[in-house]
């Protein structure tokens, strides 16, 4: 089975398709090259936080970084929607429907133990950085520092969460 990403950023199950071992290889690559491709969308992104905080009237740093977030998420999603969509046409559609769990475990299949964990442990640095430095800041720069704890702290979430699924999985 295979949960592929719906074209839009949209809430519910992902289409789920049945898939050969050649199929699977074919779909696993492509989204690898869709990843790498993520970076070169994330520099703009810091940019435009970074050099103009209020580019948005009436929006804090926060504000801005979190609705740069928000669109940078779409856009990724709708690439690797369409860096797939030649290979996922025409497939069968699977009758059962993958779930969030489900795709982490298949996800973290995928990944070697070491990278799981070096991103784990990554994540959780800049967590706890950013809620070391808390106290520290100024009122501005706390909102940031929040909204930096906050994004870690969920990629953190995941990471971890994959971790373990590769860990105690048969």
């Amino acid at each position: 089975m295979f949960g592929a990403p719906r074209p839009w950023l949209t809430f519910g199950p992902r289409p789920t398709y049945l898939v050969t071992d050649s199929q699977r290889a074919a779909l696993a690559d492509r989204i690898r090259l869709s990843r790498y491709l993520r970076l070169p969308l994330a520099v703009p992104l810091a940019t435009v936080i970074f050099s103009s905080p209020h580019f948005i009237p009436g929006t804090t740093l926060v504000g801005t970084a979190v609705i740069a977030l928000i669109v940078y998420v779409m856009v990724a999603h709708l690439v690797e929607y369409l860096m797939i969509k030649s290979l996922i046409a025409g497939l069968p559609p699977g009758a059962e429907r993958m779930t969030l769990s489900g795709m982490h475990r298949q996800q973290s299949k995928t990944m070697s133990l070491r990278a799981q964990a070096a991103l784990c442990i990554f994540f959780g640095l800049i967590c706890a950085g950013s809620l070391a430095c808390l106290p520290f800041g100024t009122p501005d720069d706390r909102q940031m520092i929040i909204y930096l704890a906050c994004l870690s702290g969920g990629f953190f979430v995941i990471w971890t969460r994959m971790l373990i699924a590769k860990l105690f999985s048969p």
